[in-house]
């Protein structure tokens, strides 16, 4: 290799190094048009080129990278991240297993095929990739994330919790375990937990809409209703096509019995993502509670279209039919809730409301039994049951 080469090449590295794109990019250009078969130089200018966000781009110089060189482990790599972000996760597997193949100690690359198999719900083999990485890096931070992720999307909550502790040990500064651990306490209930966590995420990052959202949430766990309202009002405010954020702002105007305002958030939820089903149900119950029924049904019947395995939506439009004397149809819909959610003790109370209405008395006192059984405290079946008994 000319001297005249070697010479580009390193100072497109310096050059990129220093944050300067464009003059790496003239360098590295210089390089391949010398030696048109340099494929770290083809590498390079392809890194350039994803700083850029030119991601087709990229992949045909990392395509040519690996062309000139099939054993280039860190062309398959970065190729990999370029499919990962294009949605490609299968063939970002394979160009993972390539690049291990090449190089068996590649903790990264096992990382992210981890990743990958995640996002393609194969969670045994994302564990066992990021265990992998764990074991050839045992302080990879981002590792430690990742397998606490799959390992909560498992439930197995308290081993979740230990890879987040393990991923802020060797990270202090890594937001992503902080947020991913809050996640997990609010699962938890564990709510001034969570806002600790999201509290560190956002003092690493003030501009993270997605951490005021979930403390939001966490403080509407702890019925901190004007907190919460601050924090969709900011995670609004910073990004202001953040659909999940006005359906919970929505959620704590309901709950303050604004309902015109929390229909506004809701219709803006819906206009921001057409299938979102969780905004279609609290529209719809909004919607109940202003008397519009017909509206409720059509929200109803929309989040289950989208999401069919919702309980609470069945158990919502049972509400409504119960409403319009339409107790079958309203216990056909509690049916469908406990079916899905064996434990629904709301849907058992209400279908034994429904049952005692068509003159089935046993088979209410039956469900009401059951919705003892699963809450014990639970009063307003004690007293459903008695009216049954003294009629």
């Amino acid at each position: 290799m000319s001297d005249f080469v070697t010479a580009y090449n390193n100072r497109g590295n310096v050059k990129s190094d220093t944050g300067d794109h464009s003059g790496a990019m003239a360098n590295y250009n210089r390089a391949i048009e010398l030696k048109p078969d340099f494929a770290e130089a083809y590498f390079k200018r392809g890194n350039v080129k994803f700083s850029l966000g030119e991601y087709r781009s990229t992949m045909a110089d990392y395509n040519r990278a690996i062309e000139l060189k099939p054993d280039y482990a860190e062309a398959y790599f970065k190729r990999g991240i370029v499919k990962f972000g294009l949605g490609e996760h299968r063939s970002a597997i394979a160009d993972y297993d390539r690049a291990i193949e090449f190089k068996p100690d590649y903790a990264e690359a096992y990382n992210n095929r981890g990743s990958c198999k995640f996002l393609l719900d194969d969670n045994s083999g994302a564990i066992a990739d990021f265990d992998q990485a764990i074991k050839l890096n045992p302080d990879y931070a981002n590792a430690y994330t990742n397998r606490g992720m799959v390992k909560s999307d498992l439930g197995k909550h308290s081993e979740a919790i230990e890879d987040f502790n393990q991923a802020i040990k060797f990270d202090p500064d890594l937001a992503g375990a902080y947020n991913n651990r809050g996640n997990v306490n609010q699962i938890l209930e564990c709510h001034s937990e969570a806002i600790a966590d999201y509290n560190r995420v956002i003092k690493l990052d003030p501009d993270d809409a997605g951490a005021y959202n979930n403390r939001g949430m966490a403080k509407a766990g702890l019925d901190n209703h004007s907190g919460a309202m601050a924090d969709y009002d900011r995670a609004i405010e910073l990004n202001p096509n953040f659909a999940e954020a006005y359906n919970n702002r929505g959620v704590i105007k309901a709950d303050l019995g604004d309902h015109t305002s929390a229909m506004a958030d809701y219709n803006e939820a819906i206009k921001l993502n057409s299938e979102y089903a969780e905004a279609y149900n609290n529209r719809g119950m909004t919607n109940r509670r202003l008397g519009h029924n017909s509206k409720a049904i059509a929200d109803y019947e929309r989040a289950i279209e989208l999401k069919p395995d919702y309980a609470e939506v069945y158990f919502n439009r049972g509400l409504v039919k119960s409403a319009s004397d339409n107790h079958s149809g309203a216990i056909a819909d509690y049916d469908r809730a406990i079916e899905l959610e064996p434990d629904y003790v709301g849907a058992y109370n209400n279908r034994g409301n429904a049952k005692f209405k068509l003159g089935e008395p046993s088979k209410a006192i039956a469900d009401y039994d059951r919705a003892i059984k699963l809450k014990p405290d639970f009063a307003e079946a004690y007293y459903n049951r008695g009216i049954v008994k003294s009629d």
